[in-house]
């Protein structure tokens, strides 16, 4: 695998469906490891979290300077973003990690950002994502330069994605989350590459080993991408026993791939344009919205539910319910206690029953709707892109506003949020372009225990071997070099069965022998080159 900036002449690629294990966007109890959440729906089992708070001072314990877009990670007693820094000539995106308690920054990097024509005020769009388990941290900066962190901050693994697997680099800024699911990392890209993935850009998804960066596979499930900035964010579901990464692409349709191997299992078809808002499942519910054209009627925007239980094309025959004209296009919904929350395009927080579709009531949070609900201890903590910080406690009927805060520049004009909360160990955590807040209780005790791992669901029984993965699915290497391939096998559902003996082939290496055992050993005269190792 390359290293990021460095050049390697020969390309070797496997020949069969590389199957990916999803990294479930689950994460641990009393962590908040990526943006939406350990259940990856916007919920916390946080108690005991501020009703009020003050920038000047007030359930305020600590914040720090800081330019931030998304929201933080907060996972093995740290809180981790992304963000920017700099002027002029000297504008970087720039990642780091803070003392989850304290505030003290544990460490920094910067990036320059030569190969992108994303503003500035664009830099730092997507969230962060850790790993409890191996303490790891990833990010994904707008112009495709993934980086692996271990917790001192050291780089273990990077890929720059455009210049090594194609990534496209759109000048919106709209950048997708990296999510984890079991020993797998899982990143939504736009791109094209070269043989079976050369031509037009697609959407499309790849899964890569969360401790080596190895690739593991690619999946193309769509057509041409209707707009090349889009920030879905998949998620990680078990739908009637099968593990499925659910999500919304480019070309406005949502995807429902098997989550070991990238297999399309279904597609429901939603917008002419591409999907912003990422799903939220609650049982074998799908929910997602969009704010750009329908297909079958005149009007903009839709909030949908689907039957996530269909196989092939569902459109037609597993939508539950449909609100037409609701604008839910860049702020995900948050689901509980069989009320989904969605904030519009406008600002508007809509209350859906998620049986019927009804919505019971609607409650103004400014203008622009960006940043994503989050409900915890009873309450929704939501923020608006024009500044504002509001904690409210929904019922039935309505909505009670227990707390409203504006967030300014030392210029007077209002601090842009696009961020979410983060609720964890009893605090909330936020980042905005005024910089990152600690909220709390000072008086109530820091406890970092992470809690338990929240359960997908119950998958079916393994079967017959149905695929097999050739892994890795993509390497990048020298002339002169030696590189041990694998097969892993999979039956009908993409549940794993091992690894497996194989008989080995090259196609289209010149100089290339592989040995019985999967071993490749490129010629030490290769000249530039690209093919595949066929098991």
């Amino acid at each position: 695998m390359s290293k990021a900036g460095s050049h390697i002449p020969a390309r070797v690629a496997s020949a069969f469906l590389v199957g990916v294990s999803l990294i479930p966007a689950v994460g641990l109890a009393s962590d908040w490891p990526s943006w939406r959440g350990p259940s990856q729906n916007g919920v916390s089992d946080e108690t005991g979290l501020p009703s009020s708070w003050s920038p000047e001072g007030e359930n305020l314990v600590w914040s720090d300077a800081w330019i931030g877009r998304s929201t933080p990670a907060v996972f093995d007693g740290r809180v981790c973003a992304n963000g920017r820094t700099g002027e002029g000539i000297s504008e970087k995106e720039n990642v780091a990690c803070w003392n989850a308690e304290t505030g003290t920054k544990l460490w920094e990097h910067a990036f320059s950002l030569a190969n992108t024509t994303v503003p500035f005020n664009r830099l730092g769009w997507g969230s962060v994502t850790g790993d409890p388990e191996t303490g790891y941290l990833y990010a994904m900066n707008v112009d495709g330069y993934l980086n692996c962190f271990d917790r001192k901050g050291s780089i273990v693994w990077s890929w720059r994605l455009g210049e090594d697997l194609g990534r496209a680099n759109g000048y919106g800024g709209r950048t997708s989350n990296p999510v984890i699911d079991e020993n797998r990392l899982l990143l939504s890209i736009i791109g094209s590459g070269w043989g079976d993935r050369a031509g037009a850009p697609r959407h499309r998804y790849m899964a890569l080993d969360k401790e080596t960066g190895e690739v593991l596979w690619f999946s193309t499930p769509g057509q041409a991408p209707a707009d090349m900035n889009a920030q879905s964010v998949p998620i990680v579901a078990v739908i009637a026993g099968q593990r499925l990464i659910i999500d919304g692409g480019a070309d406005g349709t949502v995807y429902a791939l098997r989550a070991r191997t990238g297999e399309k299992l279904w597609e429901f078809h939603l917008s002419k344009r591409a999907i912003n808002s990422s799903p939220v499942v609650d049982g074998d519910t799908v929910y997602v919205g969009h704010s750009e054209e329908n297909l079958d009627t005149s009007t903009m925007g839709r909030v949908v539910a689907i039957d996530g239980t269909g196989a092939g094309d569902v459109t037609a025959t597993h939508e539950k319910w449909r609100i037409d004209s609701a604008s839910v296009g860049f702020s995900t919904p948050t689901v509980n206690a069989g009320t989904l929350y969605a904030i519009d395009n406008s600002a508007n927080l809509l209350a859906i029953d998620t049986e019927s579709g009804t919505i019971l009531w609607t409650h103004s949070v400014g203008t622009v709707g960006k940043a994503s609900p989050v409900w915890a201890d009873g309450k929704l903590y939501v923020t608006e892109t024009n500044g504002n910080v509001h904690i409210l406690e929904p019922s039935p009927s309505g909505v009670t506003v227990l707390d409203s805060d504006e967030l300014s520049m030392p210029d007077g004009r209002f601090a842009e949020i696009y961020g979410s909360f983060a609720p964890a160990y009893g605090r909330l955590y936020f980042t905005a372009e005024s910089g990152i807040y600690c909220l709390g209780n000072t008086a109530s005790a820091f406890n970092t225990d992470p809690g338990t791992v929240p359960s997908l669901g119950v998958e079916t029984p393994a079967g017959a071997i149905t695929s097999i993965q050739v892994i890795p699915a993509e390497v990048i290497a020298s002339s002169g070099d030696t590189l041990r391939f694998h097969v892993r096998a999979f039956d009908a559902n993409g549940r794993p069965l091992g690894e497996r003996e194989a008989s080995w082939a090259v196609d289209g290496l010149a100089g290339a022998t592989i040995s019985s055992n999967g071993t490749l050993a490129t010629s030490d005269q290769a000249a530039n080159q690209g093919g595949k190792v066929v098991a």
